[in-house]
């Protein structure tokens, strides 16, 4: 809808998974929007290299697995940094929805997110591996401010403390509901 109500000129996706991505072609076509979007059958990471994918719960709930077992597809993966370089913070959004693999993502992204160009992203704590912080150092480095979505509006003060708390609080809630 971004597209074909022109809050956007173009659209760059990044779809690991091979049957989503043939559904995400395919809603292109349909909408007559192939001349403004470019897509690409991998996924992101933090160098380029292959991984594991596995389809968990619905065809959305597809992560990054380090086993290799029934039902994991061999994916390839690059760095984000190797598609943005003609982006900034002026023409684009950033928005990614990666099962847990964002921190990695933001490891291979450097280069993009010294624009500051705003970014959307999951963080869903029980998704990520231990070492998720590390991940987040650029990202720390680069913005001053973050939005809770889950709570009102309010700009905060983007702080590893702040961060902390909220994976803690955000982990303890999932741990919970299951």
């Amino acid at each position: 809808p971004a597209l074909k109500f022109k809050h956007f000129k173009r659209l760059i996706a990044f779809e690991p998974s091979k049957k989503n991505f043939n559904l995400l072609a395919a809603n292109i076509f349909l909408n007559d929007l192939g001349n403004k979007a470019k897509i690409f059958n991998l996924a992101l990471s933090n160098k380029k290299t292959l991984l594991k994918l596995k389809k968990f719960q619905n065809s959305g709930d597809y992560r990054i697995v380090e086993k290799r077992n029934k039902n994991v597809e061999i994916i390839e993966s690059d760095i984000l940094d190797n598609y943005t370089k003609n982006l900034n913070k002026k023409n684009t959004l950033i928005f990614i929805d990666a099962q847990g693999h964002e921190p990695r993502i933001f490891m291979g992204s450097k280069q993009t997110l010294k624009k500051k160009i705003p970014i959307v992203f999951e963080f869903a704590p029980f998704l990520m591996t231990d070492n998720w912080l590390k991940g987040f150092n650029v990202i720390f480095k680069n913005y001053k401010y973050f939005y809770d979505l889950h709570k009102p509006v309010i700009k905060r003060r983007l702080k590893k403390n702040e961060i902390m708390n909220l994976h803690k609080k955000l982990n303890t809630v999932k741990k919970n509901n299951y």
